[in-house]
C-alpha cells in the first residue's frame, strides 16, 4: 500500500510538471532564469536561512514542555538533515518522520516527539492559512482565481471550529470511547498518549507568546523570500497581494500530493501570480527558484545524516539516563509524573 502511494506521488509530479511544461514555453522559463538578478537570489537565500533558524527557535520551544531538552544546534542538524533527505519525500511530512525518528531513536519518548511535532507542523499551517483569510478580508481588492477566497474563508472557518471542538470534553470522551477504544490496544494506546501530549500544550500558557512571536517572525521571513525571489525573476509585486497568495500556496505545498511539492507548486504559482499579471513563465521560474535555493540552503545536511541514525547510548545531553533503554524508538512507554492526559 505505502509502494503504490508512492508511485502515484510519483506519476502525480511526472503528470503536473508534464502539463507546465506543455502549457508554459521552457525556452521562456531558461530566460527568466539566466536572467535572474544575483543580488536578490542572494537575499532570498539568506532569508531562506533565517527562516530554518527560526523554524529550529520554535520546534525547541515546543520540544521543552515535553521534557526534551535539547541543544539549539544538536536539534538545528537534525533539522538540517531532515529537510536534506526530506526534500524528495512528499512534503513536510517526510520531514516531520525523519526529525520524529531521530529524537527518537535518540531514547526521547515517542508520544512526547509526535505531539511536539504534530503542534509544530499544525499551527505553522493554521498561522498561514489564518493569515491568507484575514489577508482576504482586510484587502478585498486583492485579485485571486474564482473560488479561492472563499475556499481560503472557509478552510480558515473549519480549521477554527475543529480546534475548538477538540478542547471540548464531550468531543474528547467520543474519540477515547468510540475511535481509540476500537484499534488494537498498543496503537489505542500510543494514539492516545500522543493526542493527551499535544492536547497538554493548552495548559502551557506561557508559551503562546513565544511561539506565537516565532510564529510571526517565520511567517515574515517566508514572505521577505517570496518578495526576493521575484524581484529576482524582475517582477515587483505589492505586499498586498503577497500577504494573500503566499500562505495559500504554503498550505497547498503542505499537502502530501507530489514529491517535494514539485508540479503542486508551480500549477499554484501560475493560477495564483497569473491574477495580479505575472506570466506563466516568471511564475515556473519563480517556483523553480525557490525549490534550488531551499534544497541548496538544506544541502549542508549531508553533512548530519549520521544524527538522524544516532544510537540512544551516544546520546551527549543531560538526562539521558533518565529517559529508559527502550530498544524500539516507538513503544509505548508507562507513565511518567506528568500530569495524566485527558483525550
Amino acid at each position: 500500500m505505502i509502494a503504490r502511494g508512492r508511485l502515484l506521488r510519483w506519476i502525480a509530479t511526472a503528470g503536473l510538471l508534464g502539463l507546465v511544461l506543455l502549457l508554459v514555453d521552457w525556452r521562456a522559463i531558461a530566460a527568466v532564469l539566466a536572467g535572474a538578478e544575483p543580488a536578490w537570489v542572494a537575499l532570498a537565500t539568506i532569508a531562506a536561512v533565517l527562516d530554518r533558524l527560526a523554524l529550529n527557535r520554535r520546534y525547541q520551544l515546543l520540544l521543552a514542555p515535553r521534557g526534551i531538552r535539547i541543544g539549539y544546534w544538536r536539534l538545528f542538524r537534525i533539522q538540517l538533515a531532515a529537510n536534506c533527505l526530506g526534500a524528495f519525500l512528499p512534503s513536510s511530512v517526510g520531514v516531520d518522520a525523519l526529525r520524529v525518528a531521530a529524537l527518537c531513536r535518540r531514547g526521547e519518548p515517542a508520544a512526547a516527539v509526535v505531539a511536539a511535532t504534530l503542534v509544530d507542523r499544525a499551527t505553522i499551517a493554521l498561522a498561514s492559512l489564518l493569515l491568507a483569510a484575514v489577508a482576504v478580508v482586510a484587502l478585498a481588492g486583492t485579485r485571486l482565481p474564482d473560488g479561492v477566497a472563499a475556499a481560503v474563508i472557509v478552510g480558515a472557518l473549519l480549521a477554527g471550529a475543529g480546534c475548538l471542538a477538540l478542547l471540548a470534553p464531550a468531543v474528547r470522551a467520543a474519540v477515547r470511547d468510540r475511535l481509540l477504544a476500537r484499534l488494537p490496544a498498543p496503537a489505542g494506546r500510543l494514539l492516545g498518549e500522543i493526542a493527551g501530549a499535544a492536547l497538554a500544550y493548552r495548559h502551557a500558557r506561557r508559551l503562546a507568546l513565544p511561539v506565537s512571536g516565532w510564529t510571526l517572525v517565520v511567517l515574515a521571513l517566508r514572505l521577505a523570500f517570496a518578495k526576493a525571489l521575484l524581484l529576482a525573476c524582475g517582477v515587483d509585486l505589492a505586499w498586498s497581494a503577497l500577504l494573500v497568495v503566499m500562505p495559500v500556496l504554503w498550505v497547498l505545498v503542505m499537502l502530501p500530493i507530489t514529491v517535494g511539492g514539485f508540479g503542486v507548486q508551480e500549477i499554484g504559482y501560475v493560477t495564483l501570480l497569473a491574477a495580479h499579471g505575472v506570466a506563466p513563465a516568471v511564475a515556473v521560474a519563480a517556483s523553480l527558484l525557490e525549490h534550488a535555493i531551499v534544497r541548496v540552503v538544506s544541502l549542508p545536511g549531508v553533512l548530519f545524516a549520521a544524527d538522524l541514525h544516532v544510537a540512544r547510548a551516544a546520546r551527549g545531553d543531560a538526562g539521558a539516563s533518565a529517559k529508559g533503554s527502550a530498544p524500539d524508538a516507538f513503544r509505548v512507554r508507562a507513565p511518567t509524573a506528568e500530569p495524566r492526559a485527558d483525550v
